[in-house]
């Protein structure tokens, strides 16, 4: 593959492709700054994906659309002999659309929620178009660019849920959305996401003092997940994230809820600790009820409102030495990060090679509205994935694909 790439390098539309990348840095830095000022909180992105969808074909993207869920498409045509290829960028963010989104810039550093995860990542595809359409370059495969909803939080993956559940022959998918430059995730962490809401009789916290309280049968809940014990590995993890309910001080709370993230590499884990937090919910209304010494009980409600599947590929698998040569072809060192849940989750569970690979530029304060961007060498994410790119669909005339059609 080392040689292949050799080869890539050497061809003079290829060359000016990087350069391009290089130069195009200040038009890359005003799609980012213009799309990071649109509210995406997720299952709410409808006017970013109406911008990409506008970007898109004034690219000249072909078969440029907008499907039911708001994904956005764009088609790269390759020569017609090589797999297609999905590149994607999620547009939602885990920020509320009321949250203040202008960006700041201080000492080269741009501030704004949202800059990195995922605005970046869309920036990233615009510039990678534009470098392609200027350079001639004519894959063998078609590229497919995707800017896909619902990533984020109780988005689960809607998104790319939908694009996998139709028909369609893409061979490879890859998400650029992964904080470390030469940040490779090939692995899929799966998730369940749940509602628990307690309700209860309410009433006065004088007066009718002795009635089950919803707060009280949540806390009794939390206390006990708190408690759960999960191994290092298969990483395992359980987070209580929101909790809601309340009147006032001197209520007993007639209603209160919270919401349970529960993440494992391992499904079986994941189902383990699944029956446990259900376990541990019904032993927590049971005893605020015993504890109730007046009439009325509290009862609880588990509503899944999230579920993302395990998967996982080789650490040497064709796709992840693809996304490694790209990267040492321009010195980066390309690293295999921990598992975590991405888009790429879908079509991993589904047999079908798929990565999430690395920005560029430095970043932080990712999902806070601190975060924060350094844009010094950022054209280098982009270079890195317009590589990948020729090494998985091929370059016409001068190297084959190395992934197989689908």
């Amino acid at each position: 593959m080392e040689e292949i790439m050799k080869s890539i390098m050497q061809d003079k539309r290829v060359q000016k492709a990087l350069v391009y990348l290089q130069e195009d840095q200040d038009q890359m830095m005003k799609d980012l700054l213009e799309l990071v000022q649109i509210p995406a909180f997720s299952n709410h992105e409808r006017q970013k994906a109406e911008a990409m969808r506008d970007k898109f074909a004034a690219l000249g993207l072909q078969d440029v659309h907008m499907d039911e869920v708001d994904n956005v498409f764009g088609t790269l045509p390759g020569a017609g002999d090589g797999p297609k290829i999905m590149m994607a960028a999620h547009t939602d963010t885990v920020f509320p659309l009321d949250t203040p989104l202008a960006p700041q810039k201080k000492d080269g550093i741009w501030y704004a929620p949202g800059i990195n995860d995922d605005t970046h990542g869309l920036a990233d595809l615009l510039t990678m178009i534009r470098a392609i359409k200027a350079s001639g370059l004519v894959f063998a495969g078609d590229i497919v660019f995707c800017a896909n909803v619902g990533e984020e939080g109780l988005g689960d993956l809607r998104g790319v849920k939908h694009i996998f559940r139709q028909p369609n022959d893409i061979a490879a998918f890859v998400s650029l959305d992964t904080p470390t430059l030469g940040g490779i995730v090939h692995r899929a962490t799966g998730s369940s996401r749940y509602r628990v809401t307690f309700r209860g009789p309410g009433g006065h916290s004088f007066a009718d003092f002795g009635r089950p309280s919803a707060i009280h049968a949540m806390g009794r809940a939390i206390a006990r997940i708190a408690d759960f014990q999960v191994p290092d590995a298969p990483k395992t993890t359980f987070n209580v994230g929101v909790v809601k309910g309340g009147t006032s001080v001197n209520t007993i709370a007639a209603e209160s809820s919270f919401l349970l993230d529960i993440r494992s590499d391992s499904p079986e884990e994941l189902a383990r600790l699944e029956g446990e937090a259900e376990a541990a919910i019904k032993a927590a209304v049971a005893a605020e009820n015993r504890r109730g010494t007046q009439q009325g009980a509290v009862a609880a409600e588990i509503q899944q409102v999230g579920s993302r599947p395990a998967g996982t590929q080789a650490d040497d698998c064709q796709i992840v030495r693809i996304a490694q040569t790209a990267c040492r072809a321009l010195g980066i060192e390309p690293e295999l990060r921990d598992e975590t849940s991405t888009d790429a989750n879908i079509p991993i569970s589904l047999g079908i090679p798929a990565l999430s690979v690395g920005r560029g530029g430095r970043e932080g304060g990712v999902h806070t509205t601190g975060e924060w961007f350094d844009p010094t060498e950022a054209w280098l994410g982009p270079q890195k994935d317009l590589l990948m790119l020729l090494l998985m669909a091929g370059l016409q005339d001068v190297a084959p694909a190395q992934l197989p059609k689908r």
